[in-house]
């Protein structure tokens, strides 16, 4: 390995903004990196890394641990409806995949969250507190079954315009009567 020059590299750095933690409020995020691990109390945990996708606050980056606690049925139900709005539903998981496959799977997935604050060690961190199906998400079929709140189905399309009765016998007809044409 070749030496390198500190001195070069800290003028090429620059200064560097601290970090201060995103404001309370919704996100449009998409998770950019996954691990399976395990817990410091033994449960299966994947780790990812979101990223905020447009607004002043473009590109900045929340972390989250998603526990598998198996003895928890209402920390289990927390998991599975992260899950679902992240898009991989209860029938994916039936389906047995490795923690290798799920990470592959969390790559790249959108989803929308209400990010919160709390002091650790005296510093104000990030943290997600509620996990929302992507805007616009179409497949609603796979929140079936869980408590995530699920997309509002797109209003109807409005109703054709009834066509004109047709003209009184005797009447004139439009092409030979002097009413000029309505603009649009």
């Amino acid at each position: 390995m070749s030496s390198l020059n500190w001195g070069d590299l800290i003028k090429e750095a620059g200064e560097v903004a601290s970090y201060e933690a995103l404001p309370d409020g919704d996100y449009d995020l998409v998770i950019i990196e996954a691990s399976a691990t395990t817990s410091q109390s033994g449960k299966a945990m994947f780790k990812v890394t979101a990223e905020v996708q447009g607004g002043p606050f473009n590109k900045r980056r929340v972390w989250d641990n998603l526990v598998v606690t198996k003895d928890n049925a209402t920390a289990l139900g927390i998991f599975f409806n992260k899950m679902a709005a992240l898009g991989l539903s209860k029938e994916y998981f039936s389906k047995q995949p490795s923690n290798a496959q799920i990470e592959s799977a969390l790559i790249g997935r959108k989803f929308r969250a209400k990010i919160g604050s709390r002091v650790w060690q005296g510093d104000k961190k990030n943290e997600i507190k509620t996990y929302y199906p992507p805007r616009g998400a179409d497949d609603a079929s796979s929140m079936q079954g869980s408590s995530v709140p699920a997309a509002a189905p797109p209003p109807p399309p409005p109703a054709p315009a009834p066509a004109p009765a047709p003209a009184p016998a005797g009447a004139p007809s439009m092409e030979t009567a002097t009413v000029p044409p309505a603009p649009f």
